[in-house]
Formats: C-alpha cells, sequence, structure tokens
C-alpha cells in the first residue's frame, strides 16, 4: 500500500511546520503557559528561516514579544520585538494589540491607547483590541464636579469611591 503523499515541509497537511508550531505556542498562550509559548514562537521562527524565509513573518514576531512580557512582567527585548513587527507590517491589527498589551504592562498608557486606536483604525471592530479596551475603561467623573480633577478633596473621594466600587461590585462612572 503507498504511504500518503507528504508536503516539502515533511507534515501531510501540506501547511508549513513553523505555522502549526505557532499554533502550538498561541494555544500555549491561551492556557497561560508563557515559557512553552516563548518555546514554541522562538521554535516556529527557527523553523520558518530553515523553511528558506529570509524574514521571519511579523505576526510570529509579534506574539513572541507579547509572551516574553507576559512572562516577565515588563520585558524591554518583548517591547522591541512588538515594535519591531508593527513598523514591518504596519497593516495587521493583532499587532498593534500586541503592542498595546506590551505597552500597558510597561506602564505606557497614553502609547498603549494610540496603539488600539491604530489597530482599531485598520479594523473597527477587533474583538481583541475592544476587550482590552474595556478592561482599561475611561476615568470617571470627579465626584465634586465644581471642584477641579486634582483638588485633594476630588483625589481622595475618587479614591474612596474607587474602593467601595471594588468592594461592592461595579457600577456605572456616571452614576456614583
Amino acid at each position: 500500500m503507498p504511504e500518503a503523499a507528504t508536503a516539502p515541509s515533511g507534515n501531510p497537511t501540506g501547511a508549513p511546520q513553523s505555522d502549526s508550531t505557532f499554533r502550538g505556542g498561541m494555544s500555549a498562550l491561551e492556557k497561560r503557559c508563557y515559557k512553552e509559548a516563548i518555546a514554541l514562537f522562538q521554535q516556529a521562527i527557527d523553523l520558518e528561516r530553515q523553511e528558506g524565509a529570509k524574514n521571519p513573518k511579523m505576526k510570529f514576531v509579534s506574539w513572541l514579544g507579547l509572551a516574553l512580557t507576559l512572562s516577565q512582567g515588563r520585558s524591554e527585548e518583548g517591547l522591541k520585538l512588538c515594535e519591531q513587527a508593527v513598523k514591518r507590517e504596519f497593516f495587521d491589527p493583532d499587532l498593534y494589540c500586541n503592542l498595546g498589551i506590551v505597552y500597558l504592562r510597561s506602564r505606557q498608557k497614553a502609547r498603549a491607547f494610540e496603539a488600539f486606536q491604530k489597530g482599531l483604525n485598520l479594523k473597527p471592530g477587533h474583538r481583541r483590541i475592544l476587550e482590552e479596551l474595556e478592561k482599561y475603561d475611561q476615568r470617571s467623573y470627579p465626584v465634586f464636579a465644581f471642584l477641579p480633577r486634582q483638588h485633594l478633596i476630588n483625589r481622595l473621594a475618587g479614591r474612596l469611591r474607587h474602593r467601595l466600587r471594588h468592594l461592592f461590585g461595579k457600577i456605572s462612572p456616571n452614576e456614583a
């Protein structure tokens, strides 16, 4: 009986091995197995080079950067990888989403929201970006509207309101 024909990459589906390894990295990342995801993303990049690609796919690089950042909290290397990916493939909203998450982890909120906005400009209903923005919703109105936001009384009352919201469950920002 003849054997099934295999693709040049060595797997019977015809998809490059680097793509299947990348999908394994995505699965590990979903399970929050960051070290495994990092290893698989790095392996996907290496396999792609072995398959003859001059430069790795930027989505591989971006997801590696995100995994590094999620694994280490703050990661200069992760930030550089995500920025590099966005510079080379500036038309992929997923890359902007990854960059935004990495910026948030690096405490660069303004740059994060800028990255999210660029991603939404490319794909207005991007689910992951909208989920991230939902996590970091806009500031509530000052407790005492007749005082400036930076006034000591507003700051103290705002902190108290914030703690009470987390204690008793969130209510809409316009209510309290």
